[in-house]
C-alpha cells in the first residue's frame, strides 16, 4: 500500500443549496454531501463564513484534489473531509449486524457496550437509519480497538427455555 494514492482525493467541490454544505465528488468517482455547520460555528478561522456567507461559495479543489481551499485563504484536507462526511452518513440496521459478525459479539454484549436494552439491539437491526447516537459508537468502536476493549465485556449466552430442575443430591 502507497500511503500517498491511499488518500482520498477531491475532483469537484461546491457549495450546495443547503446553508454551509458542499457538494464533493471524489477522484474514484464517490459523491457526498458535506456539512460544515459544525466546523464554521467552533472553529475561530472559519467563523469568518458566518460574517461573509457569499465567501463559502468560493471554493474549490487544490494540491491535486488533496484538499478544497476557498478564495479568502481558508483550506482543508481531503482527508478531514472525507471523514466528515463519513460520520454524517447514515448507519443502517445491516451495518450494525455487520459490526456484530466483525466483533464476534452476541445481543447481549452488544446491548452492554451501547448501554441499551437487549430488546432494542434487535430492534435496531431492522432499521433503516440508525440514531445518530449509535452511529457514533460503533464508528469509534470500530476504529479503535482499544476503546472497544475499554468497554466489552463478555456476556454468556443464556440457554433459552426454562430452566432443568436440579437433581437432588
Amino acid at each position: 500500500m502507497n500511503a500517498l494514492t491511499d488518500l482520498p482525493r477531491v475532483k469537484a467541490v461546491k457549495a450546495s443549496k443547503k446553508p454551509w454544505t458542499l457538494a464533493v465528488t471524489w477522484a474514484d468517482g464517490s459523491r457526498s454531501n458535506v456539512d460544515l455547520t459544525g466546523l464554521i460555528h467552533t472553529s475561530r478561522h472559519f467563523r469568518v463564513f458566518l460574517a461573509e456567507p457569499a465567501a463559502f461559495k468560493k471554493v474549490g479543489p487544490v494540491g491535486h484534489g488533496s484538499g478544497i481551499a476557498w478564495d479568502n485563504g481558508l483550506d482543508y484536507a481531503a482527508a478531514t473531509l472525507r471523514t466528515l462526511a463519513r460520520e454524517q452518513s447514515p448507519m443502517t440496521g445491516a451495518d450494525l449486524v455487520d459490526f456484530e459478525r466483525a466483533h464476534g459479539l452476541n445481543t447481549a454484549e452488544t446491548a452492554a457496550l451501547l448501554d441499551m436494552a437487549e430488546r432494542t439491539v434487535r430492534s435496531c437491526r431492522h432499521e433503516k437509519v440508525l440514531p445518530q447516537t449509535v452511529a457514533i459508537a460503533l464508528r469509534a468502536l470500530a476504529d479503535d480497538p482499544t476503546i472497544l476493549a475499554a468497554h466489552y465485556k463478555p456476556v454468556a449466552i443464556r440457554p433459552r427455555g426454562r430452566p432443568k430442575k436440579q437433581d437432588a443430591a
